[in-house]
């Protein structure tokens, strides 16, 4: 141990408290004061902020130590290890609500004194760490607009996130240790939201999407095994993808759409990746160059004379470099018999598109 170890030792026995003092300094620690009353116990923890008490219980003072220790323990959260000649079970149950880190009944040694500090201070680091652990886990979950909540097997809720709190307009404290089915009941979640077939997924996670209540959720069921592989809680995941949903669905009637255009169109509509090459094709266009079933791997530029081709891939080239702009052309077409098919347009570099991805051009056939 080091000096930078603060012990603060609370007695109001001169002398048990000089001997305390004296074996802490010989194993190391630095002892910022000593307090014989419970309220200067908690003047002075305010003023050192010590890494441990060692608190004796019966104080001539207003304020015995366990009150002293309990108010200490909850303002910083400092750990106390109650040193006393009392061990009545009603003592040692009041002593136990202040969470103390040990408890060493008079006459004690050395060896019990260092050895509880010790183990004391251990257990001090480890409790920092878990809450930290726990504050960042709380600050990650709270992060999130998707309702997460943990349930017991039992479908008692163990905790949730600010968004679920939100959504059933209570508070956590009012939520936490209720039953899940009440929000269900209440409509705030569907059966299937909550896992309510927990048998069949108690050795995996399962994911699925539901509609409810006129939208969709992809949700997920995880659970949670204790250190021998026992199921104990589950963790629910609910992400509203209502939004993509919609996307998805005007995706589709944009694709069959487009699809009825290509095929009934009585001019040329094409769709080329960004080396030219066909990938969809109007029916028409087939009709026109006579290859039927053919186009795989050809290029608008294969179906023109070579001026048309080099003026075409200028304005080709120019449409890749800038997404989104539509130019005027005009080509001649020659079919598979050599005769010319005049055809203008529009070409537009859609490949940002969700639905064309790719280089668009319509035409119409120009009639002598």
């Amino acid at each position: 141990m080091t000096d930078t170890i603060k012990i603060l030792i609370v007695e109001d026995e001169s002398l048990v408290a000089e001997d305390l003092k004296e074996m802490l300094l010989e194993f190391g620690y630095e002892v910022p004061g000593i307090a014989d009353t419970g309220e200067t116990a908690v003047a002075l923890a305010d003023k050192h902020r010590p890494d441990l008490v060692l608190m004796d219980i019966n104080l001539a003072s207003a304020m015995d130590g366990i009150a002293a220790g309990g108010e200490i323990r909850s303002r910083w959260g400092i750990p106390i290890i109650y040193v006393t000649a009392f061990a009545a079970p009603e003592i040692i149950d009041r002593a136990k609500k202040t969470t103390p880190s040990g408890y060493i009944i008079k006459p004690f040694n050395k060896r019990q004194i260092q050895t509880t500090v010790q183990i004391a201070l251990y257990n001090s680091v480890l409790e920092q760490q878990l809450k930290e652990h726990d504050a960042t886990i709380s600050t990650l979950i709270n992060a999130t607009s998707n309702l997460l909540i943990l349930i017991d097997t039992k479908g008692t809720i163990r905790a949730v996130n600010n968004a679920l709190v939100k959504k059933a307009k209570k508070t956590a404290g009012q939520l936490v240790g209720t039953s899940i089915y009440d929000l269900v009941s209440s409509g705030i979640l569907s059966p299937k939201m909550v896992g309510f077939n927990q048998k069949e997924i108690q050795t995996h996670s399962i994911q699925f999407e539901e509609e409810f209540r006129g939208s969709w959720f992809d949700i997920g069921v995880h659970p949670i095994p204790d250190p021998f592989g026992k199921v104990v809680k589950y963790a629910v995941h609910i992400h509203d993808i209502t939004s993509r949903k919609k996307i998805e669905e005007q995706l589709l009637s944009n694709e069959e759409f487009f699809r009825t255009l290509l095929e009934d169109t009585a001019d040329i509509i094409v769709i080329m990746n960004k080396d030219g090459t066909f990938r969809q094709e109007s029916p028409s266009l087939n009709h026109i160059v006579g290859y039927q079933g053919q186009m795989k791997g050809k290029t608008l530029f294969d179906l023109l004379q070579k001026d048309d081709a080099d003026t075409s891939r200028q304005i080709f080239n120019i449409i890749l470099q800038n997404p989104y702009m539509v130019k005027p052309f005009r080509i001649i077409l020659r079919n598979k018999m050599g005769k010319p098919v005049a055809v203008k347009g529009i070409i537009s570099n859609l490949s940002d598109n969700p639905v064309i991805e790719g280089i668009a051009l319509c035409g119409w056939i120009v009639k002598k």
